[in-house]
């Protein structure tokens, strides 16, 4: 049987062009195409970034982020007690490759090397957090609701969000109202009680909801989630004396009925990480199964 690299270096196009690049020591286009090994955790990929690494420090600059990626590939691969792995991890550690340099960290994979070399019952693992779980936290926006937060967190497959939003444009109403025939009325008013509208309006926006989201590619997710929204439309009016004057009582606002309304509402958005650390998303929201409104959001990775 062909040793794993040598299978993955005739089996993939990307190794096998990142093997011509590196010929013409072109490392710029050999990192490029064996990045997309990566994503797989190709091992032949990583091992020849690493070459690359540590054969031309120019490039290095521009290698931590994917390095990053190698050593958390090499991680998970180490934990299924793959003795190979832990050797890179050990060069990683002791050389800064993807990391800073720990020579702690080196010596514990040293040890854990050593026993795989000589089974015991009593055979030191080390601990894989007890949650991959990583939080999240920003500010998400509307154009309705321009005031908002986001929270949540993201797993390797899987995570969750809860947003709240706002326009917080707030009034308090006294009364209920609609219009009829252009008209302002207000139906809890007696007939001897004169007013007429002042035509300022106001719009008062509350949201919440909350979703899942699956990873969908590496750094990419997609999320759906539910919740409720709130529209309350107040209209301004005064009251009015018998000749058409205005009263000098302050003005009063109503709560149009016809235009106020509340219901469920569907989220759909992609989320993007930056760098391990920042996330943007862009989507939509369905209100009432009949308005549709875009919404961004911006945040940090914890």
């Amino acid at each position: 049987m062909l040793p794993f690299a040598l299978k993955a270096q005739w089996q993939t196009d990307y190794n096998r062009n990142g093997d011509e690049a590196m010929e013409r020591k072109d490392y710029g286009d050999a990192k490029f195409w064996y990045e997309e090994g990566v994503a797989k955790c190709d091992r032949y990929s990583i091992d020849k970034l690493t070459d690359i690494w540590m054969q031309d420090e120019s490039m290095r600059v521009s290698m931590r982020t994917v390095m990053s990626r190698c050593l958390t590939c090499l991680n998970e691969q180490a934990l299924a007690n793959d003795s190979l792995a832990i050797k890179q991890i050990i060069a990683y550690y002791s050389e800064g490759i993807g990391t800073a340099q720990n020579e702690v960290s080196a010596n514990s994979w040293r040890i854990r090397l050593e026993q795989l070399r000589q089974p015991t019952t009593n055979i030191y693992i080390p601990q894989r957090p007890k949650s991959s779980m990583r939080f999240f936290a920003g500010y998400h926006a509307s154009p309705i609701a321009p005031f908002g937060i986001q929270v949540g967190g993201m797993g390797k497959s899987v995570g969750w969000y809860v947003r709240l939003r706002s326009n917080f444009s707030f009034q308090s109403t006294s009364d209920d109202c609609y219009i009829e025939q252009g008209q302002l009325k207000i139906p809890e008013f007696s007939e001897d009680i004169l007013y007429r509208g002042t035509n300022r309006k106001k719009e008062t926006y509350l949201m919440g909801s909350a979703g899942i989201m699956v990873k969908a590619v590496s750094n990419f997710y997609v999320s759906a989630g539910a919740g409720y929204w709130d529209r309350k439309y107040s209209r301004e009016f005064v009251r009015v004396n018998d000749d058409g004057t205005v009263q000098s009582s302050p003005s009063e606002w109503a709560r149009d009925i016809n235009r106020s309304m509340n219901n469920v509402m569907i989220d759909l958005d992609g989320t993007y990480v930056i760098s391990g650390k920042f996330y943007a998303t862009m989507g939509a929201s369905l209100m009432s199964f009949k308005y549709v409104y875009p919404s961004i959001g911006v945040g940090i990775v914890f």
